[in-house]
């Protein structure tokens, strides 16, 4: 039985959202024998994708497992036909759910996401909430639970970041995501990304966008903050940290800073459970809490985070997956 991985046909983005799909492919392609598909992603525009769908599927051998990775950016038109002509050829098609669009307030609806993950025969979601929010709504597929970050594959050399009061803060700096940066005013932050359309304040200094090897070269001390907002109110992208594994985690694991986070959100749950990172209440803590943190407290943080570092950059948690993946497969077939 053959097993195949979708993978954008697209250079890497800024914004995390290319990556990690790109990782995976590359960890199930050289570490589990699985045969990479080169699929167009993020185009909904393009008119060939039956031919498209046509192609992949006369190239697939019959009672194999494609997965995909979930959301493709297409219709979902396209993603259903190339799912019912999978299932014609006999075989099982997984979804690896990076994003729940509809509960991050974009386009979607959540009937529609519903609808398209029902046509999987297995799909996993990045947290129990996700999972207890789409049941109630009708979904019916069996589910795996992402239960730990996504991987972040890197040639570059292991950080030992020093300790200080810095926060860094990486990503899409835009104002809908990052707008709270500009109510921050008693804290040193560097500031990392693409799409800064508003005015920092003083106390933070724009760093520029980086590629992810350089970014985790400069990566090199303090704290990593992950939040989401406009700062404004508007709730949305705050929501979202409840139900989703942030990417910027990711990041900052393979970095070797020490990632702080919402103590509600997914993220901070797991920064708590496995004693990886601190977690805030309210932004307005931030200042207090890096500063009750001593040099050797830091150290202690820094030795469990050694772990997951190696752990991010060689695959490990993308592995795991996929053995529970094949687990509840198996039960179906």
């Amino acid at each position: 039985m053959e097993k195949y991985i979708l993978t954008p046909k697209l250079r890497n983005s800024y914004d995390g959202s290319i990556k990690p799909r790109r990782d995976i492919s590359d960890i199930l392609t050289s570490k589990l024998l699985f045969q990479k598909i080169n699929y167009p992603m993020y185009n909904s525009q393009l008119t060939e994708f039956p031919d498209i769908n046509n192609k992949v599927i006369d190239a697939v051998e019959p009672n194999s497992v494609i997965y995909f990775q979930y959301p493709l950016y297409i219709t979902s038109d396209f993603q259903i036909d190339l799912i019912r002509k999978a299932h014609m050829k006999q075989c099982a098609v997984i979804a690896i759910v990076h994003d729940i669009n509809s509960l991050r307030g974009l386009d979607n609806t959540l009937e529609k996401d519903i609808e398209l993950l029902n046509q999987f025969d297995v799909i996993t979601l990045p947290s129990k909430l996700a999972r207890e929010v789409l049941t109630n709504a009708g979904l019916k597929v069996p589910v795996v639970i992402q239960k730990d970050p996504f991987d972040f594959l890197t040639n570059t050399p292991i950080n030992y970041p020093t300790f200080s009061h810095t926060v860094n803060y990486a990503g899409n700096i835009s104002f809908t995501k990052a707008g709270f940066l500009g109510n921050i005013n008693d804290v040193y932050m560097h500031i990392f990304g693409s799409n800064l359309d508003f005015t920092l304040p003083k106390n933070l200094e724009y760093m520029g966008q980086l590629d992810n090897d350089k970014l985790i070269s400069k990566l090199n001390t303090g704290y990593g903050l992950l939040w989401d907002s406009d700062g404004t109110g508007n709730t949305t992208f705050k929501t979202y940290e409840k139900y989703n594994w942030q990417y910027k985690l990711s990041l900052y694991l393979a970095s070797g800073i020490i990632p702080i986070a919402d103590t509600n959100s997914n993220v901070g749950t797991w920064l708590k459970n496995n004693n990886c990172g601190l977690t805030l209440g309210i932004l307005e803590e931030l200042d207090s809490t890096i500063i009750a943190i001593s040099k050797s407290q830091y150290e202690q943080l820094q030795d469990n985070i050694r772990i997951q570092q190696h752990r991010l950059r060689e695959g490990y948690y993308t592995k795991e997956l996929i053995s529970r993946i094949e687990y509840e497969l198996n039960k179906i077939f």
